[in-house]
């Protein structure tokens, strides 16, 4: 089975992906702390592979997450494959919604550390 959506955009909302975008430089490395992070989550494939094993979360899709930084104006496209994110503490969740470029955008509030080097992806609040 496929799923797949298909949203035709306003030439509005083109240019305000293209304009939100092009406001951020891309760098290679997660800050150690980011202040007001946003995380865009683009799903990517299932966990369960041809064969039939599963290599994550049963009820969960692997996705590729990109961390924007709103304080330094920087995003960092993180290539590793996840199936969940564990908050470390209670987060201080602004919004979460769906981006119009398709991705599930998380807006959080405050300073955290983010580790992406697993299949989690670990938020932890700065104190």
């Amino acid at each position: 089975m496929f799923i797949k959506n298909e949203i035709e955009l306003h030439q509005n909302s083109v240019d305000h992906i293209e304009e939100t975008f092009a406001m951020y430089t891309e760098i290679y490395q997660i800050s150690e702390q980011i202040k007001n992070p946003i995380m865009h989550m683009y799903p990517i494939k299932d966990t369960y592979d041809p064969d039939g094993g599963l290599s994550g979360y049963i009820d969960a899709l692997f996705f590729k997450m990109n961390v924007y930084d709103t304080e330094n104006m920087t995003v960092y496209k993180d290539e590793n494959l996840h199936d969940g994110i564990l908050p470390f503490k209670e987060l201080n969740v602004s919004q979460i919604k769906i981006f119009k470029d398709l991705s599930t955008m998380i807006v959080l509030r405050g300073e955290y550390a983010i580790s992406t080097h697993h299949t989690d992806v670990n938020i932890y609040i700065k104190e």
